[in-house]
C-alpha cells in the first residue's frame, strides 16, 4: 500500500512576482487612448436594490473583455479570492466622470479589497470604505482602477475559471524555480489570542477572542546558481541593453512611463504575444548607484557609467535600461497602439519615444534568446545586469502545494478520476504566501564547496485554494506548480522558469577570486557578507461590514486581521572575512581606521562557473565605502597559523552578473 502521509519528495515550493495592475475603461464603439481593451464596470453603493448589504462596502462588476487582456468575458483572470487584501484607487478620465468623486488624485481615497468572485457570472470585487459615486454608475471611457501591486500576484491570463472548483484551471504566474534550495521554511500562520480573567466569575479565563494574524519567519537557504535572490534582497535592477540584433521587433514608447508602473503603451507593431520580454533602451538616461564618490563628476560621461565604465576606478552611474515579462496585451496583434502589462513595477522613468526590443526565450538562441553550450558552458546571447539598493526591495510571493500520492489533483488535467476523499485522492493543500519581502539575508563561501545565500522575511498574508471544501463538484480550483511537470517541463519552458538547460550547478569556492585592499587575497578561507532591510509590517484599522467567515473562503475574515503594510527602513550590511595573514596589512589598516570610498580599494569576490567558454555565468560583488572594525591578530594556543576573523562595515553593496535570466 503506498504511503497515505504528506513527504517532502510531494511537495513543491514556486516563486512568483507580484505586480500591480491597471485597468481602463473602453466602450463598445471605440478604444481609449493607449487602451484599448473593450470591457467597463459598474460600481454599486450600499444598501441599495442590487448592491451588497451593509453601510461600508460597495461592489465593482466587470463587463466586456477580450482576449488576451486581463477582462475575458466579464471575468477578471485571478483565481477566486486571492484579491483580498489588495489595495484599489480610482482614476477619473475627466472632471464629469462618473467616478470623479472617487478619484484618488483629488481625493487620496484608497480602497481595500475584502471580496473577490467569479463563481455566479460576471467577476465582483467588494470593497471598503463604500464608493462615493451613485448607485451603479457605468464607467467611462479612460476611467481606470489600478489594483496596487503589494500582495498582487501577477496575473495568468491563460488561467480559467469555471464555476464548478473540478472544472477550473485558476492560476497566477509564480512559475519561477526557487533555486537550489537546501532548506525552506514557510512562514507559520500564527492567531494572536487575547484572554482576560473577570474579577468574581473564578480563576479560569472567561473571555477569549482571536486577534491578527500573522505569518512570520520564512527562510529560504539556496547554493546559489543565479543572481535571483540578490534582486530581491538589494532592489533595484539594470539590464544592459539588447540591440536591434536578433530582436524579434523594435519600436517606440507612445507614453511616458513613471517609476512604479506595471504597463507600458507602445506605438504600433504586430509581433508581440503574452510570455514576450520587453527590453527598454534608455541608456541616454542615467542615474547615481549609491556610493560616496570622492570626484566632483556631475555626468555620466568619462567612462563612469555601467555598463561601459572604463574607469580603472569603477562606476558612479548606471544607465537606465530595463527588462520586463509581457503578461497581458489588449487584444490580438494589430497596427495601432498597443497596451502591455508587466510582470514586476518599472525601476525608472521612460520619456515618450524611447527603444525598446521584443525577445523570446527559444530553444536555440534565436530571438534573443540566452542559450548555454553543454561542453564548454559558453553563453550565447548572454543577460548583464547590475543589482544595487534602491528606496525599497520588490515583493515576492511563494507558491506551495504538498500531496501524499504522485498523482495529478482532481481538477481539470484528469477529468473524473482521483475525487475528493476516494482511494486515489492526492488530498492536495495548496497556498500562496503573498507580501513577502526579504528582511534580512547572508551570503556566504567557504571550504564547504558550493555558495550559498539565505534569506529571512515574512508574509503579509496567505491564499488557500478551497474548491475540494465546495459542496457539489469539488475538486481542486487552483492548479498548483508542479516544476518539472507541468511548469519547467522542456528546454523552453526551463528558460522562462529561470533553471535553463546547463545551469543547474551552484558556484563554487575554488572558482572564486578575492580581491582586497589593493591587491588579490590568495589566503581567504571563508567570505561572509549579510544586510538588514529593517521590514516592518503595520497592520492598519479597516472596518468593514463582514459576516463571520465561512470554511470555504480563500483569504479569511476578508483579510482584515493581517498587516497590509510591508515598509522598508534602514539598510545596513556587514563583511567577514577569515583570512590566514602573512604581512601586518590588515594590522595597519584597522589601527588607521582608513575609510575605503568608492574606487579606494573596494572588496571584490569574482565567482566564475567552470568551463572553456569565454563568456559564462559570472557573478561580481563589490563591497566599498568601509571601514574595517576588528582584525584581532590572536597567539594561536597550537602553534599554528594565525588566523584573523576581519570584519568590516561596508555602505554599499552592488552585485553584477552575466547570465541567461531576461529579468531576475
Amino acid at each position: 500500500m503506498p504511503s497515505t502521509v504528506y513527504k517532502g519528495d510531494l511537495s513543491e515550493v514556486t516563486l512568483g512576482k507580484e505586480a500591480g495592475l491597471l485597468l481602463t475603461s473602453a466602450n463598445s464603439a471605440g478604444h481609449a487612448s493607449g487602451s484599448p481593451q473593450t470591457f467597463t464596470w459598474t460600481g454599486h453603493t450600499p444598501n441599495v436594490a442590487g448592491a451588497v448589504a451593509g453601510s461600508n462596502t460597495s461592489t465593482i462588476t466587470f463587463a466586456g473583455g477580450i482576449a488576451n487582456s486581463p477582462v475575458l468575458s466579464t471575468k477578471l483572470r485571478y483565481p477566486e479570492g486571492i484579491l483580498v487584501g489588495s489595495t484599489l484607487t480610482f482614476h477619473s478620465s475627466n472632471g464629469t466622470s462618473n467616478f470623479a468623486a472617487d478619484d484618488n488624485a483629488s481625493t487620496g481615497i484608497t480602497y481595500t479589497i475584502i471580496a473577490f468572485t467569479s463563481a455566479s457570472g460576471a467577476s465582483v470585487i467588494t470593497v471598503t470604505p463604500a464608493l462615493k459615486t451613485a448607485h451603479a454608475a457605468v464607467s467611462n471611457t479612460g476611467d481606470s482602477l489600478y489594483i496596487n501591486s503589494l500582495g498582487t500576484p501577477t496575473i495568468d491570463v491563460g488561467m480559467a475559471h469555471a464555476s464548478n472548483a473540478d472544472a477550473s484551471d485558476e492560476t497566477v504566474l509564480t512559475d519561477q524555480f526557487v533555486g537550489l534550495a537546501a532548506t525552506v521554511n514557510l512562514p507559520d500562520t500564527k492567531n494572536e489570542i487575547k484572554r482576560q480573567h473577570v474579577v468574581g466569575i473564578g480563576r479560569d479565563v472567561v473571555v477569549q477572542v482571536a486577534g491578527k494574524q500573522q505569518n512570520e519567519g520564512g527562510t529560504i537557504e539556496v547554493m546559489m546558481n543565479s543572481p535571483r535572490w540578490f534582486y530581491y534582497a538589494l532592489g533595484r535592477e539594470s539590464f544592459k541593453d539588447r540591440t536591434a540584433s536578433g530582436a524579434i521587433v523594435s519600436g517606440t514608447l507612445a507614453v511616458a512611463a513613471s517609476a512604479g508602473d506595471c504597463h507600458l503603451t507602445l506605438s504600433a507593431l504586430t509581433s508581440i504575444t503574452v510570455g514576450d520580454y520587453i527590453s527598454i533602451e534608455d541608456d541616454s538616461n542615467i542615474v547615481e548607484v549609491p556610493g560616496d564618490d570622492p570626484s566632483t563628476q556631475t555626468t555620466g560621461t568619462g567612462g563612469t557609467t555601467w555598463p561601459d565604465s572604463t574607469a580603472a576606478s569603477g562606476f558612479k552611474f548606471t544607465e537606465t535600461n530595463e527588462i520586463r515579462r509581457v503578461v497581458a496585451l489588449n487584444g490580438s496583434n494589430s497596427s495601432v497602439t498597443k497596451m502591455v502589462w508587466l510582470d514586476d513595477p518599472l525601476h525608472y522613468h521612460h520619456v515618450i519615444g524611447k527603444n525598446f526590443r521584443i525577445s523570446r526565450y527559444d530553444t536555440g538562441s534565436a530571438n534573443q534568446s540566452p542559450d548555454v553550450d553543454s561542453s564548454t558552458l559558453l553563453i550565447t546571447n548572454p543577460s548583464t545586469r547590475l543589482l544595487y539598493s534602491g528606496w525599497y526591495v520588490p515583493s515576492f510571493c511563494l507558491e506551495h502545494s504538498i500531496r501524499n500520492r504522485d498523482v495529478g489533483a482532481h481538477s481539470f488535467e484528469t477529468g473524473a478520476t482521483n475525487l475528493p476523499s476516494s482511494s486515489s485522492d492526492a488530498k492536495t493543500l495548496t497556498r500562496v504566501f503573498r507580501g513577502c519581502k526579504v528582511k534580512d539575508w547572508s551570503f556566504a563561501t567557504d571550504a564547504d564547496a558550493e555558495v550559498k545565500l539565505t534569506l529571512n522575511f515574512d508574509a503579509l498574508s496567505v491564499y488557500t485554494d478551497t474548491g475540494r471544501l465546495d459542496a457539489a463538484n469539488e475538486g481542486d480550483r487552483y492548479t498548483a506548480h508542479r516544476m518539472f511537470e507541468n511548469t519547467a517541463n522542456s528546454p523552453i519552458n526551463r528558460k522562462v522558469a529561470g533553471i535553463a538547460p546547463h545551469t543547474q550547478k551552484p558556484y563554487l569556492f575554488y572558482n572564486g577570486i578575492i580581491k582586497s585592499f589593493g591587491q588579490q587575497m590568495a589566503r581567504v578561507t571563508k567570505f561572509s557578507l549579510s544586510g538588514k532591510n529593517d521590514i516592518k509590517q503595520h497592520w492598519t484599522i479597516r472596518g468593514t461590514d463582514i459576516a463571520t467567515g465561512a470554511v470555504t473562503e480563500q483569504v479569511p475574515f476578508a483579510g482584515t486581521r493581517f498587516p497590509n503594510l510591508a515598509v522598508e527602513g534602514k539598510t545596513e550590511y556587514e563583511l567577514s572575512m577569515t583570512v590566514l595573514i602573512d604581512d601586518p596589512l590588515l594590522w595597519h589598516e584597522l589601527r588607521h581606521a582608513k575609510e575605503h570610498v568608492k574606487g579606494s580599494n573596494p572588496v571584490e569576490l569574482t565567482l566564475t562557473k567552470q568551463g572553456t567558454g569565454a563568456t559564462r555565468e559570472q557573478i561580481t560583488i563589490t563591497i566599498d565605502d568601509y571601514i574595517i572594525a576588528e582584525a584581532p591578530i590572536p597567539v594561536p594556543e597550537d602553534k599554528g597559523v594565525l588566523t584573523v576573523e576581519v570584519k568590516l562595515l561596508p555602505k554599499h553593496v552592488k552585485v553584477e552578473s552575466i547570465d541567461t535570466l531576461f529579468h531576475c
